[in-house]
Formats: structure tokens, sequence, C-alpha cells
């Protein structure tokens, strides 16, 4: 951790006992031995202690304080950083959400940088195979939209009979090119063991950042999954409605979850995506978990990615093996 972060940690843990608010610190760290395998671009193989999962690397403060009448304000702060190096997420101080809200029987209200709806609502319900995925985006889940944007203004409504909805918004002016909105809506639905959903993306941006976005770059995403007790299923299509030169694009992806005893687990995810004028890759992922406390788990994962893009395409597979603390 750097050190400049500390005094912002003390000072806002101090604000928060002056302020009698609820602070909740989590977090986690993902370490383990991973070998990439080499690319036909040139790419050479690497064997080593990698960062496996930057979003598992990091530590978060929650904090909740009850205004009265039923109204809340809520604060998320999200810390990354490479448990390999000891480096922030992207070689300086690194906050990955930021966001400070207000609740009520209205719903949700939120401001900052964070992950949009399409990620929000639909990835923890949609999500089959993650944690982990070696690199690859098979799991079943929404992927084709960086919905993580600066400057991000969203609405959640309360949940009722199961479905949820969020509708976000950000302005041209948090976008390198400054032409145009993003905007992004979706709709959640849980019921025992089925969960559904459906997002949309307008002018989707190249990077979760303030990264460019272009005007005509649509993205839809829908998706299920389902609970049959011996295993868990989910499908998700995702379609991109490219701009420009850019060519459109399909992608369906599916992943399976089998429980083999009340510690270990088994899942498989395939992924294939097509682009317009022929150009396609394909991805499997093979992997296994098992829980040796209620924060602490092993994995190992191998996998192959198979692409007519020279940046995508793997000669052999590639596979990890490593450990997962939360706390």
């Amino acid at each position: 951790m750097k050190k400049s972060i500390l005094p912002l940690l003390a000072l806002f843990a101090t604000s928060c006992a002056m302020a009698q608010s609820n602070a909740i610190l989590s977090g986690g760290v993902v370490i383990g031995l991973k070998q990439s395998s080499a690319k036909a671009d040139g790419t050479p193989s690497k064997t080593g202690i990698d960062n496996l999962d930057a979003a598992g690397n990091h530590y978060t403060i929650r904090t909740t304080e009850d205004l009265g009448g039923g109204l809340k304000a809520n604060v998320l702060l999200n810390y990354r950083f490479n448990p390999d190096t000891g480096s922030t997420g992207n070689g300086h101080d690194y906050f990955a959400n930021t966001k400070l809200g207000l609740s009520g029987a209205f719903g949700e209200v939120s401001m900052g940088r964070f992950w949009g709806p399409v990620d929000f609502l639909l990835r923890p319900a949609l999500d089959v195979y993650t944690p982990l995925g070696l690199g690859a985006t098979v799991y079943g889940g929404p992927l084709d939209a960086p919905t993580r944007y600066n400057g991000t203004l969203m609405y959640e409504t309360p949940e009722i009979q199961g479905f949820k909805a969020g509708i976000s918004y950000v302005p041209k002016a948090e976008m390198t090119s400054n032409k145009v909105n993003t905007t992004e809506v979706a709709l959640r639905y849980r019921s025992g063991p089925l969960a559904l959903g459906v997002g949309f993306t307008k002018n989707a941006g190249t990077a979760p950042s303030s990264k460019d976005n272009a005007e005509g770059k649509d993205v839809l995403t829908v998706g299920g999954a389902y609970d049959f007790g011996v295993a868990r299923f989910g499908l998700t299509y995702t379609n991109v409605d490219a701009f420009g030169t850019t060519p459109e694009s399909e992608r369906w992806s599916t992943a399976v979850r089998v429980p083999i005893t009340s510690a270990a687990r088994l899942k498989l995810g395939y992924e294939d995506q097509k682009f317009k004028g022929g150009t396609s890759t394909q991805a499997v992922v093979f992997g296994g978990e098992y829980t040796l406390s209620k924060r602490t788990m092993v994995f190992a994962e191998i996998g192959q990615v198979d692409s007519d893009l020279a940046k995508s395409d793997e000669k052999e597979a590639s596979y990890l093996m490593g450990i997962k603390h939360s706390f």
C-alpha cells in the first residue's frame, strides 16, 4: 500500500466515527502461478507468480448513514492493487469505484465512478463461471460494454416482485472526444433458481474509464441462468452494433458450475464470438475450486483460445493455480 493512502484512510475512519455512520472494511487477495501461452503474433509464453484476478485484489470501504424518514446516505470506496508487485492497479493511487448516493423507498440515486447497471445488476445474477477465467471473457455474462465511467449518474429502482431496473447517464464532457453522451439501461429478474436479464448501452466507450466513446457503438445484452441443484447453468448473448469501419459482432457465452461436495466445485465455460466479415474467436476454460474455509479457497484452471486474430490466438493451452482469501 502506498503511504499516500494511509492519511486518507485514517481521516475517513475518523469522519465515520464522528458522523455515527456504519463503516465496513472488506477486501481480498488472489495470487498464484500462471502460465500464459505464446501467441501467433510473436508474444512469447510466460510462467510466473501473477495477479490472477484484478477485481479480487482490493480493499473496499462502505458506509451507510441513516438520515431518518427512511433516507440513507451510502458511500463506496473500492481500491485495487497488484499482490505480486505491491503496486497499485495502474501504477498510481487507483480507486476503481467511488460512489456516493442517497437511497430510500424510491430506490437509489448515485454519482461518481462505478459500474453501470448492465454490470452492477446483471453480472451478479448471470455470472456462472467467475471468479477467474484465465483472462478470457468466458462465463456467460455481459462483456462487450465496459460500463464503468468517470462522472456517472445512476438511478436504481427498488426491487419489486423480483424485478429491479437501473439507468445511468455519462455526459460527453467526461469523454475524451466530448462528442456524445453515454446512456445505459438494464432490467433484472430473479425468482428462486431462475435469473433473467437484459441490458442496453448507447454510445459505449472503449474502456472502463473516461476513455473515448463513439456515436453508434450500441451494445445489447440478453441472458439467463438457472440452478438445477446438481448444476447451475448460464447463457448470455451479446450484440455489438459497431460504428465506422469497426465490424459488428455477436457473442455467445455459456457456463456450467457443478458442486461435487460441499467444499468442491467444477466449472466449464465456452464462448464464441463472430465479427461481420468472417473473423471469429472461440475460447474454452475448465476449472475447479476447493473451499478451505469460509474466506479461503484454492483453485486451478486450464483453457485454450482459438482466434483468427493474431493478438488473441494462443498456440497451446494456458493454466493457472492459486489461492484466494477474502476478509
